[in-house]
């Protein structure tokens, strides 16, 4: 069964609320364990409950094949989805559905801190931690755009309880088709030839 992460709760919150300060968006997508709060956010949501492999609520389906469009998601919120419990990964199906240069933010307990031990014991260990955390997320071309302040926090181990993590899909780059002109061709002329005089 996952772990909820309620602990955790009250220090993940407010690291969230900055990942989302500057994004222009009406709403977003979150997946965290059946167990896990929601977290107090400024944004309409859309829940995504997840329990092991599977989608619980609000359809059922695997963890790493949604039954939602691609490029359809402005955001997407990933809430603890790499514990032991959680047996996919769902990166892939994060970056399937996020429009381009979408914003994803993650959130895992950090592996180093007691409160990670306290809920999962040694297999806390099994936990990503900042540097893990970060390649995950370069590997699928995520480009990642986390503060500064957070990413020197997150290499130094035990400081913070949770691990937060933003990274922006990349834009397309627009279609340009080259265009093809057609050779000019002389037509023979149709006019009848005139005669000019100098006055």
């Amino acid at each position: 069964m996952p772990v909820g992460f309620t602990p955790l709760q009250r220090r993940e919150a407010p690291l969230v609320a900055a990942g989302l300060a500057g994004v222009h968006a009406r709403w977003l997508l979150e997946v965290a364990p059946t167990a896990s709060a929601s977290p107090d956010l400024a944004i309409e949501r859309c829940r995504v409950l997840v329990d092991g492999a599977t989608c619980r609520w609000p359809f059922r389906a695997p963890l790493d094949s949604w039954p939602l469009e691609d490029r359809s998601v402005p955001v997407v919120l990933l809430r603890h989805v790499w514990q032991p419990a959680i047996e996919a990964d769902p990166l892939d199906e994060a970056l399937r559905v996020l429009k381009p240069n979408g914003v994803l933010i993650s959130v895992t307990a950090n592996p180093w801190h007691y409160l990670a031990w306290r809920e999962l014991g040694r297999d806390a260990l099994r936990l990503p931690s900042w540097p893990h955390f970060q390649i995950l997320h370069a590997r699928r071309g995520f480009s990642l755009t986390t503060p500064m302040a957070s990413q020197v926090r997150g290499y130094v181990p035990g400081l913070n309880a949770a691990l937060v993590l933003v990274a922006r899909k990349p834009a397309e780059p627009a279609r340009i088709e080259p265009v093809r002109f057609a050779r000019p061709q002389a037509s023979p002329g149709t006019a009848a030839a005139t005669q000019c005089r100098a006055a």
